[in-house]
């Protein structure tokens, strides 16, 4: 009869993540990429309750043993690292314009570089600094290794968040420009501090010449796997071919790039942009929403089944106290130094502080979700003998601060939001209502910003001014309305002059 076991492992996924994508729309109504990780650990937590309270029925049983075996047979970094994310950054990059990445090139490759790099210091040095209070002994070469995993703004993720709220055009496009290019530097700088663990040494020469080869390099396979994506698109095709061929340019190039030992995601990136900004040349407008259309789906599933993964994980978890509070300092410890490190990397540019909106530099850094990227990373080294010592805590630490990132920093991003951005909807009782109030302490300027829209339909940021306030003497009389002042910058800059602007 044959081996049906490939087709087994993708009955049980699909169920599983029709179970956990369902539960997500119909019940908790949560952002795709935080939803399912949530419902799918729940369900990690009801099959291991169960399975303990069954135990030793006769009749019906759970071996929790061989769920965890089997999960642990899954190789998460294989699944995404060499495999799918080609898929999910083709399809990203295929939609974002060129013209928006020459208008914001400056702060998309701060926040995906030299932020990226001071973040995982930081977050290396505040985490020494308490596995030191706790008693603790992982190495800071090893904490480091976490803060660069840990780095990589998650482009699934802030699709998945960006999608839910209305932002500002000028924050979507930093945000998802970052997420797009910083997984090449997270990747890249994660292999260098691993082999310097592994006892290959470091030397700064070396690592910026490596890391020149990887980027020059994936550029130009990008650059040549574009060109010849759009010259076979130019001639006679099927609506079928068009897939094929985008799918190829997505692991073709991401393959080449691999064996070229050059950065994979910058290459598929490259040549997304090169087709996605030229091919509205060659191709009807039909013919490109078709294409959008099937690689949304594609998308859509792919993340399903990631994001149910990475729920399943918790099998592999021995969650105790410590571990769990470790977690939650991990958590608190890494957008702490997101904020930090964003702020120093911008404050040595003061053209971008003239030009700055109000809480721009806020808004980016609490966006900064994590995902199934960071945790893959972590789990493609936690059999490395070196990092053996240190998995569990490894792991564990990931796992948590994914799944919390999601819920405070994605969850909580239209509460940020609309401390700068007026919402004449924004949540004013309850709960809800109480987190608006104490997140608007972040707006020290005092003003925000209505989003509207001009004749052509183009985004026009204005600054908010509240109605008049109305003045009576006894409810009988007739008010006095007191016009606001006018809002000025202490610093006698005007944002709103600058279309461009941070």
């Amino acid at each position: 009869m044959g081996n049906f076991i490939f087709l087994q492992i993708l009955a049980a996924v699909c169920a599983l993540s029709i179970i956990t994508t369902l539960f997500n729309k119909r019940i908790l109504d949560f952002p795709q990429a935080i939803g399912v990780p949530i419902v799918s650990a729940v369900l990690v937590f009801i099959l291991q309750w169960s399975a303990s309270l069954l135990n030793g029925n006769e009749f019906i049983t759970i071996n929790i043993t061989s769920i965890q075996n089997a999960v642990r047979d899954i190789d998460f970094y294989d699944f995404l690292i060499n495999g799918v994310i080609c898929f999910i950054l083709t399809a990203s990059a295929l939609t974002f314009k060129v013209s928006d990445l020459k208008n914001y090139w400056k702060p998309i490759g701060i926040l995906a570089s030299i932020a990226l790099a001071l973040c995982a210091l930081f977050f290396a040095s505040l985490m020494f600094g308490f596995q030191w209070l706790i008693g603790a002994s992982i190495p800071f070469a090893v904490l480091l290794l976490l803060g660069a995993a840990l780095g990589a703004t998650d482009p699934i993720g802030i699709k998945g968040v960006l999608s839910s709220i209305k932002a500002p055009r000028h924050l979507m496009i930093k945000l998802e420009g970052e997420s797009l290019f910083n997984d090449a530097v997270c990747i890249a700088l994660f292999m260098t501090i691993l082999h310097g663990l592994q006892g290959n040494g470091f030397s700064i020469v070396t690592t910026v010449e490596v890391l020149l080869y990887e980027i020059v390099v994936a550029g130009i396979i990008g650059w040549f796997f574009g060109q010849m994506t759009l010259r076979i698109l130019s001639g006679k095709h099927e609506m079928e071919s068009l897939i094929l061929t985008t799918a190829f340019l997505a692991c073709g190039s991401y393959l080449v790039a691999l064996y070229a030992h050059a950065s994979a995601p910058i290459a598929c990136v490259v040549g997304g942009l090169i087709v996605g900004n030229r091919w509205h040349q060659i191709l009807d407008e039909g013919e490109i929403t078709y294409v959008n259309h099937f690689w949304h789906a594609i998308e859509g599933i792919i993340n399903s089944f990631l994001f149910t993964l990475i729920g399943l994980e918790l099998f592999i978890l021995e969650l105790n106290t410590s571990l769990i509070l470790g977690g939650v300092v991990a958590f608190i410890c890494l957008h702490l130094s997101r904020f930090l490190a964003n702020f120093a990397s911008f404050s040595l540019l003061s053209d971008v502080r003239k030009t700055s909106y109000n809480g721009s530099l806020t808004i980016l850094s609490w966006g900064g979700v994590r995902g199934a990227i960071s945790l893959a990373l972590i789990l493609s080294v936690s059999n490395v003998p070196e990092l053996q010592p240190y998995s569990s805590f490894l792991v564990g630490y990931t796992f948590i601060v994914v799944l919390m990132s999601g819920v405070v920093c994605g969850l909580g991003l239209p509460a940020v939001m609309n401390a700068f951005y007026h919402n004449p909807n924004e949540p004013t009782t309850g709960f809800a209502g109480w987190y608006q109030r104490l997140v608007k302490r972040f707006n020290r300027k005092g003003y925000q910003y209505v989003l509207s829209e001009d004749e052509q339909g183009n985004e026009v940021i204005t600054r908010y001014q509240p109605p008049p306030v109305v003045i009576q003497e006894t409810p009988s009389s007739v008010g006095m309305a007191l016009p606001l002042p006018k809002v000025i910058d202490k610093d006698g800059h005007d944002e709103l002059a600058h279309p461009n602007g941070f």
